[in-house]
């Protein structure tokens, strides 16, 4: 598997974190667990001001040609725990995500929901952390996803303000919900850490807090 990342200049200390969190040591008994840290924008890539978060899907399609298990982990991510976990999870079921705890439709602006055609039933879609995010490049079902996703972002959907829209996440949430994707628990496999929040789950493999 390979863990795959861009950051730009204000998150270099926060990509040297997660690439020393990931280090030389994680392995499974399938593979050896490495990283993909990008600094510069993929070839073809908008400018994130012009299409917010749409370089995830440039790096994964680079990371996807070094292994077919690709993780994208933000920036705010390090490891802390047994990453294989979340490794088996992608190769088993094609994709890996935990759920958000909030719903499409409470973030999902006009035009996006227009390009889906979203009923009023799937507004209730759950979302899921697209910080940290899975596939199986192998797998067909991952394949899909990753058309799908391109696509809403090349038709304007990752486009937006962040006051009602998430932009890559309200996509690949719906894409997701739409194949079928089994969203893993909140907290179960990524945990939000420091002021304000609960004390992390036993077993947790990623943290997510941003650079102090």
């Amino acid at each position: 598997m390979i863990v795959v990342n861009y950051s730009s200049s204000q998150y270099y200390r926060a990509q040297d974190r997660l690439i020393k969190s990931i280090g030389p040591n994680h392995s499974s008994l399938v593979s050896v667990i490495s990283m993909f840290p990008l600094r510069d924008l993929p070839l073809g890539c908008p400018p994130h001001g012009e299409s917010p978060y749409e370089f995830k899907v440039h790096c994964i399609n680079q990371a996807k040609a070094v292994d077919p298990i690709v993780l994208w982990a933000d920036s705010s991510m390090y490891c802390v725990g047994d990453l294989s976990k979340i490794e088996d999870i992608i190769r088993q079921e094609g994709f890996f995500g935990q759920e958000a705890g909030h719903y499409v439709g409470d973030w999902c602006n006009d035009h996006t929901r227009a390009y889906f055609n979203l009923t009023e039933e799937e507004n209730k879609i759950p979302m899921f952390s697209a910080g940290l995010l899975g596939l199986n490049m192998d797998m067909p079902i991952a394949k899909s996803f990753m058309e799908q996703w391109e696509a809403s972002a090349k038709a304007g959907c990752f486009k937006g303000d962040w006051s009602n829209h998430r932009h890559d996440m309200t996509c690949a949430s719906i894409i997701a919900h739409r194949l079928g994707f089994k969203l893993q628990r909140g907290g179960s496999m990524m945990a939000y850490i420091g002021p304000g929040y609960s004390t992390p789950e036993p077993g947790v493999v990623f943290y997510c807090q941003g650079m102090l």
